[in-house]
Order: structure tokens, then sequence, then C-alpha cells
């Protein structure tokens, strides 16, 4: 799959194909189509519930780190150990050739997720972010460096520097900006 979507990134570049071109050709590839996207902030530079602000600095270096190996990129339910998805550098939609990334801009940490739709707590938990139960990210991480600051009367700990350990589908985020939207249910609905 990897090598498969390489070569088509680079057919895209080297002929300049508009994004209606590459959405007849996107859509005529199944295993580009079957598939269970949603995108949202993972984290967003403000004081979360847990009085803690991660800065945008710190979450570009971290998530830098995060996206460089593919094998740690993994998408957990609830802080288990139950490996769900996976975060994708980017994504085009097989529709309109719009092109969405994963990366952190001027309010927080953006992010691309596919679902695994290959075992049985992935297509529950599929269902339940159809149904709206589930709409939230949360991240996990160790603090490398952090200050004491306030704003308006307000105190909290800001997090200079960070390692990023996993994020995680939830239902209540710490963060409660940290939201996701389905992007793409797939070519077969499943659930109704």
């Amino acid at each position: 799959m990897k090598a498969l979507l390489a070569g088509l990134e680079e057919e895209i570049i080297n002929r300049n194909i508009s994004e209606e071109d590459i959405s007849k050709v996107i859509s005529s590839i199944p295993p580009l189509i079957n598939r269970r996207i949603i995108m949202g902030y993972a984290s967003v530079a403000m004081v979360d519930r847990e009085n803690q602000k991660i800065s945008i600095t710190a979450l570009r270096e971290a998530v830098k780190r995060f996206m460089s190996d593919d094998r740690y990129r993994v998408i957990s339910i609830f802080h288990s150990d139950a490996i769900i998805g996976r975060v994708l550098p980017k994504w085009t939609d097989p529709k309109s050739g719009k092109v969405s990334k994963t990366e952190v801009d001027d309010v927080g940490w953006k992010e691309v997720v596919e679902l695994r739709n290959d075992i049985e707590l992935a297509d529950k938990v599929w269902e339940e972010i159809l149904k709206g139960n589930l709409r939230s990210f949360s991240v996990a991480g160790t603090s490398k460096e952090k200050h004491n600051d306030h704003n308006n009367g307000v105190s909290f700990t800001e997090i200079d520097e960070l390692d990023l350990l996993e994020v995680t589908i939830c239902s209540v985020p710490v963060n409660p900006m940290s939201m996701f939207q389905v992007l793409w249910e797939g070519k077969e609905k499943v659930f109704v």
C-alpha cells in the first residue's frame, strides 16, 4: 500500500494532474476508497482541564518526532493498549481530490487519522463515531521542560518541550477543543 501511494503521489506531481483528475484516479482504486478517515485537533494551545497548556513551539517539535516513524503513529481507544488506527501524514479525498494534512498550525495539532476496518473493536469504535458518541482526541506524553505561567489571573503550567507517546479517541477530552469530524466513511457504509 505504501509503495502504491508513493507511486501515485509521484505521478501526480510529475504530470501536474488536476484535483478532478486526481479524484478520478483515486476513486478507481478500491484499497484507497474503502477507508475510515477522521480529522481534527488532537491538541489545541489552550489551558486544558488539567490546568496545562502545550505551546505551539513544543507541539511542532513533538509532532515532528512523533510523525517521523510510522510504526509509532498509532491511535488507541480511551488510552488503552488497543490499537485501532494510525495517524496519516496526509490523505486525499477520492471524490474531490482535496488533500488534508496532519500539521501543527497556529491553533494546534491537526491530524488525519485512519481507523482500521479489519478488527471488531475498531468496528465498534467506528459505529460510536458515526452515532456521534465519540468525537474527541486526547494525547499522552511526557513533559521534558515546563514552567508556571498565568493569564488573566489564572495560573497554569505551560509545557515547553515534550515527547508525544500516543493519541487516543475518547468521549470527553482533557483539552475541550480536541474534537474531530468524519472525512470519509468508505465506499460502503457498514453502519446506518
